[in-house]
């Protein structure tokens, strides 16, 4: 993701051709389902969204958002700020986040609440004799995980559970949604109705009307995650906040 700012906002520019990556358009579904969309021969829609997998922390000195001022020494090596970490330095900056805001942040990491990671339960659908598995001994039942969401006027960040690929129990996955609605095409008076262009980029803009944005991200990482937690932190540790 590539940061650039000017005397009153931040503008993230984000690529919109890469379905499998950690930014994708997708379409929203009956409910709260969304699939994603293969904009490089699907038209894009006004209700599509931008889903970014955010991040804190990189070992890639080459990574556009980087903050190397930001340090951390961990088992796995070393590893520098960005994404998020970039939009809270340059949020302070430009007075979209508080220092207010920042204690408030401070006073959740040291509370003991319960964490959202660690949430799941397991339901049994009832027996029926009309059900072929259940005729043969097997027993259907759902792992049900929830999801969250918190929805501001330009954004919506979510808290997404899952199994852990390689090792035990859940974790959770943060990810903004910033509707198309208010994104830029770099190239184009619009991107809906069309299909993308290869590579092609689209800017957001964080500015006073959606500055909530950088709090309910950080926060929704202090609340979903005890590694989450204590990672930031160490991170507000090493900006001196």
């Amino acid at each position: 993701m590539q940061y650039t700012t000017t005397s009153k906002s931040i503008v993230v520019s984000l690529p919109i051709t890469t379905p499998t990556g950690k930014v994708r358009v997708k379409r929203p579904l009956e409910g709260f389902a969304a699939e994603p969309v293969a904009c490089r021969s699907v038209p894009i829609e006004i209700d599509d969204y931008l889903e970014w997998q955010i991040n804190y922390n990189t070992d890639n000195l080459h990574e556009p958002s980087i903050v190397k001022d930001v340090i951390r020494q961990k088992d796995a090596g070393t590893k520098y700020g960005c994404e998020l970490v970039r939009l809270i330095v340059e949020g302070m900056r430009l007075r979209l986040i508080s220092s207010g805001q920042i204690n408030d942040l401070k006073k959740v990491m040291n509370e003991a609440d319960e964490l959202i990671e660690e949430t799941e339960r397991i339901e049994r659908e009832p027996a029926s004799s009309t059900n072929l598995s259940e005729r043969f001994g097997f027993v259907r039942h759902y792992l049900k995980v929830p999801n969250y969401l918190k929805k501001g006027e330009k954004f919506t960040v979510e808290i997404k559970i899952a199994h852990k690929q390689k090792a035990v129990g859940n974790q959770a996955m943060i990810y903004l949604c910033l509707p198309i609605q208010f994104c830029r095409s770099q190239i184009e008076n619009s991107i809906v109705g069309r299909i993308a262009n290869k590579n092609e980029l689209i800017d957001y803009e964080i500015n006073r009307s959606n500055a909530k944005l950088i709090y309910d991200t950080t926060l929704a990482f202090i609340i979903a995650s005890n590694n989450y937690r204590e990672d930031l932190r160490l991170i507000f540790g090493a900006m001196n906040l």
